[in-house]
This record gives C-alpha cells, sequence and structure tokens, in this order.
C-alpha cells in the first residue's frame, strides 16, 4: 500500500508540479462539496443535511451507525442483525407496528421506502421518498431517527415474536454458497474475528438469547459518536438543523464507552487456498483475490485517495475487457470470468483486487490457469496505450454525463454519498469540483502509473484461492497442493504481452439514402409530436428538461414470438441470450464494446409474446451513434460463430449442475405448471445443445424486417432538428413493406392456464424449506384505471400478508404480491405471491393468502386504500418527471390506445374502495386460482 500511494501522490505531483520530497502526510485533503452541511453535536453526532430538489417536493432520511456484526462476542453472534429487526417493532415514539403503520399513511412504504440492513462493520437505516409539503411528516421522520439512536423499547414479547421471523430470514437467506462460504471464512482469516461474524448469526443464539443481552448491546453500541444522520431532499436546511439539534443534543454522551475496534487481517506469506461445497451448490466458481492493506485513515478523504480509486479503476476495467474478449472465443478456457477490487470479502481493514470465473465442465484446472495467467500477463506486459485512452475516455465521458446532470442528482445517490463519508471517509468533493478535478488530474496520469500499481497489487504474497463447487458422490474438492501447482505452472510459462486489436472503420460503412417525414401531427395530450415517415415508420419525440444531458428510446410494434412454432422451442429459449450479446455489422460484441468507448449509449431488444420493443437512452452528444446503432440493429445484427459457441459454453456452464439447487427446481415447475407452451419453460443443456445460430438470427431478422411495423418514440433533451435530421437518415430509411403490417396473434399456450389447480411436490434440501406460489389470474380489459386498480389491490393484500403471515404467524422472512394488468394479453391480470414458507406453516399461508383475496373482494378498508393512494401519487408525481415514463406511455399507446394517462394523480385519487374490490371480486369469480407447492423430502 506505501508503494501505491507513492505512485499516486507521483500522479498528483506531475500535474500539480509539487515537489516530490514531500511526504505523504502532505496530501492535500479533496475539497468538500459545499452544498452540504456538515455539524458534529457536543455528544458527538454527526449530520448532513444538503437542499435538493430532485425529486421535487420529498426528502430522504438516514441514520449510519459504525456498528456491525464484527463487535459481537462469541455468545451475541445474530445481535447486530436482530437489533436491527427491532428497530420497527416498538420505540420510544411508536409503540408495537405504529410506526410502519404511520410512515404508509404518508405515502412512505415498508420494505421499499422504509429498510434497513446490517453488515460486518455498519448498519444503515433509511426512510426515503418522504413527502415535504408538511413540515410535520419531516419532524416525525426526524423522531423516528432519534428514537432509533436512543428509544428502543426492546420488549420482551416482541422479541420473542421477532425470533421467528428472523429464523425464516435464516432459513430463506442462506443458500448454498453461503453455507460454503460459512465453513470456509475461518480458513479465509486465520485467528481472526471476521471468520466467524457473519451479521445474521448463529440461530443457537437467536433463538436462546436472554432479553436483557440485547438491551445491553444496544446501549453499549448504539451511541452518538459512532452514530452519523443524513437529511436530503427538497427541505429548509436551517430548519433541519435546529430539529436535529434539538432532538438528538438530548443524547447523552456516553461516559468510558467501549473502543470501536476496527480489527486487522493479518498478511498471508504463503496463499491460503480454501474450497468447499455443497450438495445444492449449482456451479463450480473459483476466486483468486491479491491482498493489499487499505488505504489508512490518514489518507482517507485526500488526493491519494481519489487517484488511487482511479488507478485501480482503470486496472480493473482494462483487464475486465481482456477477459471478456477471452471469454467470447468458442475455446475459451472458462464459462465466465470478472474482475473487480474492493474490501477484501467483508473486511475493512484489508483490500483485494479479485478475478472470480466460472469453468467450463466440472473442472476448475483450465479456467484456474486462464484468469492467473491475464492477471500475469498485466503484471509482467503491462497494459497498452490504446487500452488505457478508451478506459479513460470511457470514466471521462461517465463523469461529463454526471457533471451535465448535476441539476438532477437524486435525493439517494447524494444521501449514500455522505453515508459513505461517514462511515468510510470517502471524499464528497460534488460533482462540480469532481468534474474539474479528474478532467485535469486522469489526462496527466500515464498508463505506466496503472501498471506499476497493478503489478505491485499482483503477487504471490497475500495471495488467496476461493472455491465452491457442487457435493457429488467421489468427487472431492481439490487438494490445496493441486490448487498451488496449478499456478506454479503458470508463473513458470513465458506469456506474451497483450495485442490490442481495434477495427479502424466505421460502424455504418455505407449511408444509406435518406428517407423524410412526410407528416407531422401534434399529440396535444401528451405534450408531444408525431413524424410519419416515407417507409411508414412513426416516430413520437416528447422535448423535456428533466435531466440535461438524456434522452431516452422506445421502438414498439404489434406481433412476436407467440406464431412460432414448437419445432423452434430451443433456438427461441436461447434467442434472449444472443439479443444480450451481440454484434453489428462486421463489428464482434467485443469490437463494438471497444468502438463504443466514451459514448454513452445503451439500446436492448426484447421479442415478446405479442410485441417487439427496442429501449435505451443516450446523451445529445452521442445521438449520432445511437442513431447509427438503431439503425445498424435492423439491418446488420449479428453474432460470429466463436461467439455463439462461446455464448453456448457459457450457459451449459451455469446450468448443467442446477439440477440439486431447490430454487432452481421450483422455477423451472413453475414455468410447467403455469404455461402449456414450450417455448415458456426454463431452457435446459438439451436446448442450448440444439439452438441453432442461423435459425436464431433468421428469427430476429425477420421480427425486424419491417420498420413500417415500428413506433419510435423519443423523451428528453434532445435538439428537434438534429433529431429531424438523423431520423430521416437511420429511421426514414430503414427497409420496410407498409402493406404488410404484423398484428397481435392470441396464442392461449403462451398465456397462464386457465382454472384452478393446486400441485406440490418434495426435494432433498440440505435446509428444510418451502416454496410456494400462488398465482391468480383473470381477463379484464385493458384501461389505465384497470392497470391501477391491479396495482392497488396487490398493495392491499401484501400489507395484509405482511401483518398475517409474517408477523402473526412468524410463518416467512418476506412475503409480497404483485399485480399486473397486461394491454395485449387475453389473460391480461395476473397476481403473483411467490415466497418461501416455513414448511410447518405452509398450509396455515396458503389458507391466509386465499382469505386475503376472498376478503378484498368483498369490502376494501377507507383508511388502507389511502395509504395505497398516498404511495402511488408520490411515486407517479416521481416517475412523471422521468423521460422512460413517458416513453413507455406512450409507446404502450401505439400498441393499444387507452385513456390517456396524463391526469394520473386525478385517477388514483378518484378511485374508491368499492372499485377496488369490485375488480379483484370480477378476476376471482373466473376461477383461475393456481397453486405450487414444493416441500423438503424428509424421507
Amino acid at each position: 500500500m506505501r508503494r501505491m500511494i507513492k505512485l499516486a501522490f507521483v500522479a498528483i505531483a506531475g500535474f500539480t508540479c509539487m515537489p516530490i520530497a514531500v511526504s505523504a502526510q502532505q496530501m492535500p485533503p479533496v475539497p468538500v462539496d459545499k452544498e452540504v452541511r456538515i455539524g458534529k453535536l457536543d455528544n458527538g453526532l454527526t449530520y448532513y443535511i444538503r437542499h435538493n430538489e430532485y425529486p421535487k417536493n420529498q426528502v430522504d432520511f438516514y441514520i449510519a451507525q459504525k456498528v456491525g456484526s464484527i463487535l459481537e462476542e462469541d455468545n451475541q453472534c445474530g445481535l447486530a442483525h436482530f437489533l436491527e429487526h427491532m428497530c420497527f417493532n416498538g420505540t420510544r415514539n411508536f409503540p408495537g407496528s405504529s410506526m410502519i403503520k404511520w410512515l404508509e399513511s404518508v405515502g412512505v412504504k415498508f420494505g421499499y421506502n422504509l429498510n434497513a440492513y446490517t453488515s460486518i462493520d455498519e448498519t444503515v437505516y433509511r426512510i426515503s421518498s418522504v413527502p415535504t409539503e408538511r413540515i410535520g411528516v419531516q419532524d416525525s421522520c426526524l423522531m423516528i431517527l432519534s428514537d432509533w439512536a436512543d428509544g428502543l423499547l426492546l420488549e420482551g414479547k416482541e422479541i420473542d415474536e421477532e425470533r421467528s421471523v428472523i429464523h425464516e430470514e435464516w432459513r430463506s437467506q442462506l443458500p448454498p454458497n453461503m453455507r460454503i462460504m460459512e465453513k470456509l471464512l475461518p480458513e479465509i482469516y486465520p485467528d481472526s474475528r471476521y471468520g466467524h461474524r457473519l451479521p445474521i448469526g448463529t440461530m443457537e443464539v437467536v433463538d436462546n438469547f436472554p432479553h436483557q443481552a440485547l438491551r445491553d448491546y444496544y446501549e453499549k453500541w448504539y451511541r452518538p459518536d459512532l452514530q452519523g444522520i443524513v437529511v436530503v431532499g427538497d427541505i429548509d436546511v436551517d430548519r433541519i438543523e435546529g430539529k436535529i439539534k434539538e432532538l438528538f443534543s438530548k443524547i447523552e454522551k456516553p461516559v468510558n464507552p467501549a473502543e470501536r475496534i476496527y480489527y486487522p487481517v493479518a498478511d498471508n506469506e504463503k496463499p491460503i487456498v480454501a474450497f468447499g461445497s455443497d450438495k445444492e451448490q449449482d456451479k463450480y466458481v473459483a476466486q483468486i483475490m491479491f491482498k493489499y492493506d487499505a488505504l489508512p485513515d490518514s489518507l482517507k478523504g485526500t488526493m491519494a485517495d481519489v487517484t488511487t480509486s482511479y488507478l485501480l479503476d482503470m486496472a480493473q476495467m482494462m483487464l475486465q475487457i481482456r477477459l471478456n474478449e477471452l471469454g467470447q472465443k468458442a475455446d475459451a478456457p472458462f464459462a465466465v470470468a470478472s474482475a473487480f477490487y474492493g474490501e477484501f470479502i467483508m473486511a475493512k481493514t484489508k483490500q483485494a483486487f479479485q478475478m472470480a470465473m466460472v469453468p467450463k465442465g466440472n473442472s476448475f484446472n483450465e479456467g484456474l490457469k486462464a484468469v492467473y495467467r491475464e492477471a500475469l500477463r498485466a503484471k509482467r506486459g503491462g497494459f497498452t496505450a490504446t487500452e488505457y485512452a478508451r478506459c479513460r475516455t470511457e470514466y471521462l465521458s461517465q463523469l461529463e454525463k454526471a457533471y451535465n446532470n448535476r441539476n438532477q442528482q437524486e435525493n439517494k445517490t447524494l444521501a449514500e454519498s455522505y453515508v459513505r463519508n461517514f462511515i468510510d471517509k470517502k471524499p464528497i468533493p460534488g460533482i462540480e469540483t469532481e468534474y474539474q478535478m479528474m478532467s485535469m488530474i486522469v489526462n496527466q496520469i500515464p498508463v505506466e502509473a496503472v501498471n506499476q500499481v497493478f503489478s505491485q497489487i499482483v503477487s504471490d504474497k497475500n495471495l488467496v484461492v476461493l472455491g465452491m463447487m457442487p457435493a457429488r458422490e467421489g468427487e472431492s474438492c481439490p487438494k490445496d497442493e493441486d490448487i498451488l501447482a496449478l499456478l506454479s505452472q503458470v508463473e513458470a510459462e513465458n506469456i506474451a504481452p497483450y495485442v490490442d486489436n481495434v477495427k479502424d472503420e466505421p460502424l455504418v460503412s455505407e449511408l444509406p439514402t435518406a428517407g423524410k417525414v412526410v407528416k407531422e401531427n401534434m399529440l396535444s395530450d401528451f405534450g408531444a409530436k408525431e413524424w410519419i415517415l416515407s417507409n411508414g415508420a412513426k416516430v413520437i419525440l416528447k422535448k423535456t428538461d428533466f435531466k440535461s444531458d438524456e434522452i431516452s428510446m422506445m421502438a414498439v410494434a404489434k406481433g412476436g414470438m407467440s406464431a412460432c412454432g414448437n419445432d423452434q422451442v430451443a433456438d427461441l429459449l436461447f434467442m434472449p441470450v444472443v439479443l444480450e450479446q451481440h454484434g453489428l455489422g462486421n463489428f464482434t460484441n467485443s469490437d463494438l464494446n471497444k468502438l463504443l468507448a466514451g459514448k454513452q449509449v445503451s439500446l436492448k431488444i426484447s421479442l415478446d409474446d405479442y410485441m417487439r420493443s427496442l429501449s435505451g437512452n443516450t446523451t445529445p452528444k452521442d445521438l449520432k451513434t445511437y442513431m447509427e446503432m438503431l439503425y445498424m440493429t435492423f439491418t446488420g445484427l449479428n453474432v460470429s460463430e466463436d461467439e455463439f459457441v462461446s455464448m453456448q459454453n457459457l450457459y451449459k456452464g451455469l446450468i448443467e449442475n442446477q439440477g440439486q439447487n431447490p430454487a432452481f427446481v421450483f422455477q423451472k415447475k413453475l414455468q410447467e405448471f403455469l404455461f402449456a407452451s414450450p417455448i415458456k419453460r426454463v431452457f435446459s443443456v438439451d436446448d442450448i445443445e440444439k439452438a441453432s445460430r442461423k435459425n436464431i438470427l433468421g428469427i430476429i431478422r425477420e421480427q425486424l424486417i419491417n420498420a413500417a411495423d415500428f413506433t419510435f418514440v423519443f423523451s428528453g433533451n434532445f435538439d428537434e432538428a438534429e433529431l429531424k435530421v438523423l431520423t430521416e437518415q437511420y429511421i426514414a430509411s430503414l427497409p420496410s413493406a407498409k402493406d404488410k403490417k404484423s398484428e397481435v396473434k392470441l396464442n392461449s399456450a403462451v398465456e397462464i392456464k386457465s382454472g384452478n389447480e393446486e400441485q406440490e411436490f418434495a426435494m432433498k434440501m440440505e435446509v428444510p424449506q418451502g416454496s410456494a406460489a400462488v398465482i391468480v389470474s383473470g381477463k379484464m380489459p385493458y384501461s389505465f384505471k384497470n392497470r391501477l386498480l391491479a396495482s392497488m389491490s396487490a398493495q392491499l393484500i401484501s400489507t395484509r400478508l405482511l401483518s398475517e403471515v409474517r408477523e402473526k404467524e412468524g410463518a416467512v422472512y418476506s412475503i409480497y404480491t404483485q399485480g399486473s394488468q397486461d394491454r395485449l394479453s387475453e389473460m391480461s391480470v395476473t397476481y403473483q405471491t411467490i415466497f418461501q414458507v416455513k414448511p410447518e406453516k405452509k398450509d396455515r399461508a396458503l389458507e391466509i393468502i386465499r382469505s386475503e383475496f376472498e376478503k378484498l373482494a368483498k369490502k376494501t378498508l377507507v383508511e388502507e386504500l389511502d395509504k395505497v393512494k398516498e404511495f402511488m401519487v408520490k411515486q407517479i408525481t416521481e416517475d412523471e418527471h422521468t423521460n422512460s415514463y413517458w416513453c413507455s406511455m406512450m409507446a404502450g399507446n401505439e400498441l393499444l390506445p387507452s385513456e390517456i394517462c396524463v391526469k394520473a394523480e386525478q385517477t388514483i385519487q378518484s378511485i374508491t374502495p368499492e372499485e377496488v374490490s369490485n375488480y379483484v371480486n370480477k378476476v376471482m369469480k373466473q376461477n383461475n386460482y393456481r397453486v405450487l407447492v414444493m416441500m423438503p423430502d424428509t424421507k
């Protein structure tokens, strides 16, 4: 780390012309954003307050605690996480569950806007998207933070009731990879607390700790010198500061507080090798970690901090691109590989540069050697100037986009940056300062600085190799000496430096003959304009200033996969993979990524049952590139033979061992239970092997062959004259057949089966856990109001289920219902309730779900509907200030016109309890109630 700091300092010195001899202690601090007010009370509590108006009339509240499971003693494992749960179960000013009920009455939904997390070294609570119109609501949220800080009731009855909830969380949140990790942590962190402090704790402690133990833990660690308050939103900063002082100054400063220790992680001279297995582990995964010291506190928040992060960002980006390029070859030695850096698994005091991979087949050997070889290739031969130039350009392009959108920074983004400043001392210069500072600095940092940093990190000292695999009869984990022998073989190789091959040609090799806008219409309801093009395509454009540097696009057409025959099943199942990783024209996917470095463009293709769509976004500066991509997607989408084989190898590697994973098996069975058509099933290894590159490309090209089918919707900060020229050049020129427009071909086999049906099956499991899905469906005409009714009724049921199934019965950790109304499907309404359940409580949980649907079909309470309305009005008001929302609404209206949604708030407020119940009743009367259950096989 000292060497890295020196290199970072040299980079800064080169920029600032400071003498190299200046010591690291004299590193200049990064300026703090002048827009945030930071203060500290006499009792040690820190606060951050910032006025921000994106979204308008909303505010986010956070309380961050420098407290996590690392501070637990052996007989306390799980108390930090348990305490987090108890913050929602009774406080000084909000006894019982009244806090959740009150917050939902003002539009703050539990689990969505109201949540928390506990990790090894920190616990963070948030109340987000709080409406600011009423001052009393702001003050009450600060009161809640104050209660969390020093006003928990921790009543014995509430503690005992929460034990079962946490037990279900442990049951549902402990997948096979975490079970393996729990066994390996003592090897990875020898003689360290980090080897025994997963936040969920042990169920022996959770089930049996005395009430006073939790109260003592709370008193010991929840104290003002370890707490930070963050408030960001459309608020009066002076008033909020005064209220914080009023509420939080009352909390007493602790006398002789326990020391908050950040436990070190020892270096290791010899490599640590830790491999483990589990019967339900569904893939082979290996990870190589190069440990290094975290930046010392004295240098956090200085120029050394930001420069070191930049150097590591560049190394990570360049190495990831190399791995992606290697992975796209037909003979790639791994299915997928990634490079990243950060905390050494879960320790703040030690960092690691890490490389992870999923091998081809069921052997670690060649894949592990391959990723290690790429690390050594970069260490020995360095990264090239051209690689670095592309990644630096991409970094600066993203930074410029953030700067251009500086007046539309989201509350959440700002608030979480302040949380990281409080907990980790991460710099918070503000985007204006960061843009100016980094724009100058990065252009002064040569690729040699990145190479030197990376070569210091990649070492056989502080090396850790981690592996996970399925537990199979007759197969054991590789021995430590065998893994080390593999690495030694690679170290002995003469590894050639990387050669950066770049195509030197334009994306569109020959400009098409431009078409014309032949007619223009005003769409006054949407505040938009419509162009009819000479090739029959339509364009809708809505000029907005929601974000200064954003243009969103969505293109839609009726038609889709519903009419495809069963002889194309394997191709149709694998086609989404090709749509995610394709190339364009002469450019492979890898070539395309290199070409687009520094361009902020995204374009996703979806070919669904009844519609085809393309969607994404760009910036005004990159609009021309985006239109070129759009043109080439319609006329030149391609995937090479090597890329296709690589995709097949990737997904075979990911799913060939899934048969013992309960979550995968349940999803597979659920698809088969709900749909008659084989194109709706989860694809298998056999499907992957049968998929044909030629057939898939033929299907895609057939779906995109007629531009006259499509309406292209643009919303954002574009120049209309420029957009018109580009539209005529790249959209009006697309091939079309105006007299052959596609329509929806309904096919009941691709929609959820009708009728009532229940099925149950059993499976051997390492941790006994029930899984259930309740699917209610029906036919209802599409309208914007019906869409709202589907969502509202699902939210009402979710709230009831959380109360009845989670809190009262302790049968689940999490449960909610999703409700949707589709525009084009015949079976247009779907309610999904999919959850994991305590096996002995399965029948009771299913009974409650059916009962709540039946109750809602008869009666909706005014007070519970009002809470949902508050949330939906707030949510839709926020959505209406986004380009993606208007693209979706206008594109949807092209597929199936309905009443215009521009008066959404008025429509929401007009809905009555009777209308909600009538809607649910009409769906329930159709008798399409399907239940699938998976239970542990105990035989």
